[in-house]
């Protein structure tokens, strides 16, 4: 209420005060309220943290779950990071209007979207990507235009030139992959292609915009295509080109397979998916209607073969315990810690899928303080109920709580489906008479085990850590 009753004077005079300390001022804030103060002292970063925070809770509560899934693995595939700049404002819209609508649909719609996406533009620089033929660069006109000479004005500090950034991604990420049979000259050609592909100032709003004044002039060759002078109907004609080709139909299977099946998946799925992708266009339902139908997606030797990264463990996490989440930031910030913050990758590559990247001991540690702290109440906007775990696999919870060996039976099944190993089965029960587990004195041998911890080791087990 004092904040609120401050002039504009006084709220930039206390937003300095506000760097560092917003926990602690807001500890016992409404959401709303938080926000207020957020807004205060970073208003920037409201924008960030409610993208962040609204990505966690839609995978957590969400019941469309391939959706989920699908959106994660196309935001990856075309990756933007966050911290970059304008990319606060945009990734909202990029997500929200770009990925989502698309990520079951046809590739080609799903790349052009992409590739008009001012995040994606301003990401990877090709709104500054002006043709060294342009009217822009040159200050003359092209053939047809009815504008004559204008003086092709250099703003300080900018570069005027052709940037290949976003040329060279969209083969190599995008579509074609590193080994998919281009050239130099294609990335140069490409670039060339999307000139005038930029986005308006952000006080006009900051969209999509083609700009025929930096448009390179002349005919461009790409991957042996003669692409005519059409402003931005080349830039269309090329993704056309790119969708259909077969070394982006083996990509895109290739890392389907990868996300959903093994990080060695067989050759026959990928060529077997490759092939759907082709003869249908690329469309994306087929091709997982493929991976799904196939003998290889059910072989008993890939069954949990795959090691979630630390967002799917989160996740997961929070499902498996139908947790209840009032505020998402300490889950971002425990993202953080497992190397894998929202948004946060600066590479266009993306995050690796492969278990080599998320499995070592600090890592694993850390998976294993977050399942703890999680089951144990520790996390700050976030809370579990052990009795509501217990009650999902037994019709008697409070007789099973006086029992440790009946709820670490119960609770495999209830967090596991009971599929735990002999080891780790073992590993736990024989801590089950450990004090602080059994809350158990030496002349109190019926106190109750702790349910939350035992919860928290079984979240933080090697079965766990698989999917």
């Amino acid at each position: 209420k004092a904040i609120l009753a401050m002039s504009p004077e006084q709220r930039r005079a206390l937003s300095p005060a506000l760097k560092g300390k917003n926990e602690e001022l807001t500890a016992n804030m409404t959401p709303k309220q938080h926000e207020i103060v957020m807004a205060i002292a970073n208003p920037q970063e409201v924008v960030a943290e409610e993208l962040i925070q609204s990505k966690i809770l839609r995978e957590t509560y969400s019941e469309r779950q391939l959706q989920e899934v699908m959106t994660d693995f196309w935001l990856n595939h075309f990756n933007i990071f966050i911290g970059k700049g304008m990319d606060h404002y945009f990734l909202t819209a990029y997500e929200r209007d770009v990925i989502r609508p698309h990520t079951m649909g046809k590739f080609e719609d799903l790349l052009v979207a992409t590739a008009e996406s001012p995040a994606m533009l301003f990401y990877l620089d090709n709104w500054l990507s002006v043709g060294p033929n342009s009217e822009k660069a040159t200050g003359v006109a092209a053939p047809g235009s009815h504008r004559g000479k204008w003086p092709a004005a250099r703003k300080p500090g900018k570069r005027l030139g052709l940037n290949e950034n976003y040329g060279r991604e969209l083969m190599e990420l995008h579509t074609l992959g590193a080994n998919g049979g281009y050239a130099q000259k294609d990335v140069t050609e490409v670039a060339r292609v999307f000139t005038g592909w930029t986005i308006k100032p952000p006080r006009e709003g900051g969209e999509f915009s083609f700009d025929e004044r930096m448009h390179d002039l002349g005919e461009k060759i790409v991957l042996g295509h003669r692409i005519k002078f059409r402003g931005k109907k080349e830039g269309l004609e090329v993704l056309h080109i790119l969708a259909h080709h077969p070394s982006t139909a083996k990509l895109i299977a290739t890392k389907l397979a990868l996300r959903f099946v093994s990080d060695n998946p067989p050759a026959t799925l990928v060529n077997r998916m490759a092939q759907t992708f082709l003869k249908k266009d690329g469309d994306i339902r087929e091709v997982l209607r493929t991976m799904l139908a196939s003998p290889e997606f059910w072989e008993e030797d890939d069954y949990r073969a795959k090691v979630k990264t630390p967002l799917e463990f989160v996740v997961s996490c929070l499902r498996v315990t139908e947790a209840d989440i009032t505020d998402a930031t300490a889950l971002s910030r425990r993202l953080q810690r497992m190397g894998m913050p929202l948004y946060g990758m600066q590479p266009p590559t993306g995050y690796p899928m492969k278990a080599e990247a998320w499995v070592n001991s600090s890592a694993l540690l850390e998976r294993m303080n977050f399942a703890l702290a999680l089951s144990t109440g520790r996390l700050k906007g976030v809370q579990v109920d052990s009795e509501r775990l217990l009650d999902r696999q037994s019709t008697s919870p409070v007789v099973v709580r006086a029992d440790s060996q009946q709820a670490l039976e119960v609770l495999e099944a209830s967090l596991l489906a009971g599929e735990v190993s002999q080891q780790t089965h073992q590993t736990i029960a024989a801590r089950l008479d450990d004090p602080q587990i059994s809350q158990r004195k030496l002349d109190d041998p019926a106190r109750a085990p702790n349910v939350e911890l035992i919860a928290g080791l079984l979240l933080g087990s090697p079965e766990f850590q698989r999917r």
